[in-house]
């Protein structure tokens, strides 16, 4: 199960890119979540792309570059796409999608300022 802890700690462990897209494990995106998403590599393009087949073309999540890509992780029933502030879970049993987007937590300095601006 997928709990906010366990989102949390993807961020956590996986916040800076890998050296190359060469290091992130594709072959288990291929290995699970191909059959119901219908992942595939885009090459020709200007940039080395992961295209997910069961995301809406107009979405922003369809292709990603592949440098953007900070891991990719299994779990029992999902498959994890960490990316900087959000994360793409690919169901592995069926073309069923979830995205968590991080969202902003203000700052010390953006709590002060927020108290002085509200009238």
């Amino acid at each position: 199960m997928i709990t906010k802890q366990v989102i949390q700690t993807l961020y956590k462990k996986y916040r800076k890119l890998p050296e190359s897209p060469d290091y992130l494990d594709i072959p288990l995106l291929f290995d699970y979540a191909a059959q119901h998403h219908n992942v595939s590599i885009d090459m020709d393009g200007p940039v080395d792309s992961l295209v997910i087949n069961s995301i809406d073309p107009a979405s922003p999540f369809h292709r990603i570059a592949l440098e953007r890509i900070h891991a990719i992780v299994p779990f029992e029933e999902w498959v994890a796409i960490v990316l900087h502030s959000s994360i793409i879970f690919l169901n592995r049993k069926s073309p069923k999608v979830s995205i968590h987007i991080r969202t902003h937590k203000p700052g010390l300095m953006d709590r002060i300022t927020g108290l002085f601006s509200k009238k």
